[in-house]
C-alpha cells in the first residue's frame, strides 16, 4: 500500500497532508505528532472534506513514529522536537528505501549536517521550500503582466543568506525572455515583493512537498528547483534542477547558480 508519512501536524503538515489526499495519488497519507490528539484531529478533519472535495485517500493521525515505517516517501513538516536532525536520522532510519523531503524553508540549515553525519544520503534527501518560491514567482509575475500562470516559467536562485529569489535570465513570459518584458525598475519591484514573503506560507509549501512526494515515488521527467547537498555536507546545500526515478531516488540533476523552475510547477 503505497503511503506518505508526514512528521508534524502543525499548519504545514495539515496543508501538506490535505495537499496529498485531495491529489489521489497515494492511497494513504499518515499524519505523525507527539500530540496525537493534534494528528488524528487534522485527520479527520481532512477525511471529513473527502466526499464533499471528491477523494477517498486514507489520512490517519497518530503519535508513534513507528507509523512512518515502511514509508514510500517520508516528509519532515512542522518541527516536533528541538533537533531536526535527529528527526532525519529516525525517519530514514525507519524507511531507508523512501525519499526524505525537507519541507519547511527553514530546514535548509540541517540539509548539509545530515548527509555530513551520514545521517541520511545524499539521493535520499531533498528540500523543496525552493520549488514553493518558484510557484510564488509565477503568481506573481503573470499578475503583474496579467497572463495566466501557465504562460509563465519562472527562474529562481539561491542566495547568500539561504533564500531563494528570481533569477531574471532564465525566466519567461509567454515564450519571451522576462529581461526583455519586464524594464529592470518593475523587475526590482518585483523582487522587493516576493522577498517580503520569504519564507512561503504553509499552504504554498505543502503544495510544493506534496509535487516533490508524487515525482519522488511515481517519477518525473519534470525538473524542480530543490535544495540538494552533493558535496558531502561541507557547504551549504545549493538549488538543483532536480528529476526524479521511479521509488524515490533522485535521477539527474543541474546545479544552478540561478535556479529554474518548470512552467508546471506550482499547479
Amino acid at each position: 500500500m503505497p503511503f506518505v508519512a508526514i512528521l508534524g501536524a502543525g499548519p504545514l503538515g495539515g496543508a501538506l497532508a490535505y495537499a496529498l489526499a485531495s491529489r489521489s495519488r497515494f492511497d494513504e497519507v499518515r499524519l505523525i505528532d507527539p500530540e496525537k490528539t493534534l494528528a488524528a484531529g487534522k485527520a479527520l478533519d481532512i477525511l471529513q472534506s473527502g466526499p464533499v472535495d471528491g477523494y477517498s485517500t486514507r489520512v490517519s493521525g497518530s503519535a508513534s513514529l513507528d507509523d512512518a515505517n515502511g514509508a514510500w516517501v517520508t516528509v519532515l513538516a512542522d518541527p516536533v522536537q528541538p533537533d531536526p536532525l535527529a528527526q532525519l536520522k529516525d525517519l530514514h532510519r525507519r524507511s531507508p528505501g523512501a525519499l526524505v523531503v525537507c519541507a519547511d524553508a527553514s530546514h535548509h540549515t540541517v540539509l548539509a549536517r545530515a548527509v555530513a553525519t551520514g545521517a541520511v544520503p545524499p539521493d535520499r534527501l531533498v528540500g523543496t521550500a525552493p520549488t514553493a518560491m518558484a510557484a510564488a514567482a509565477r503568481a506573481l509575475i503573470a499578475l503583474d503582466v496579467d497572463l495566466g500562470p501557465s504562460l509563465v516559467h519562472a527562474g529562481v536562485r539561491p542566495t547568500a543568506d539561504g533564500r531563494c529569489a528570481v533569477d531574471w535570465h532564465r525566466t519567461v513570459i509567454d515564450g519571451v525572455s522576462a529581461e526583455l518584458v519586464l524594464r529592470r525598475e518593475r523587475q526590482v519591484a518585483l523582487d522587493a515583493r516576493l522577498a517580503a514573503l520569504w519564507p512561503p506560507g504553509p499552504l504554498t509549501l505543502g503544495a510544493a512537498a506534496a509535487r516533490i512526494a508524487e515525482a519522488a515515488w511515481f517519477g518525473s521527467r519534470q525538473v524542480f528547483p530543490c535544495w540538494w547537498v552533493t558535496d558531502g555536507g561541507a557547504a551549504a546545500p545549493g538549488v538543483h534542477a532536480l528529476r526524479f526515478s521511479p521509488g524515490g531516488r533522485v535521477r539527474g540533476s543541474a546545479p544552478l547558480a540561478a535556479g529554474v523552475a518548470g512552467a508546471a510547477v506550482g499547479r
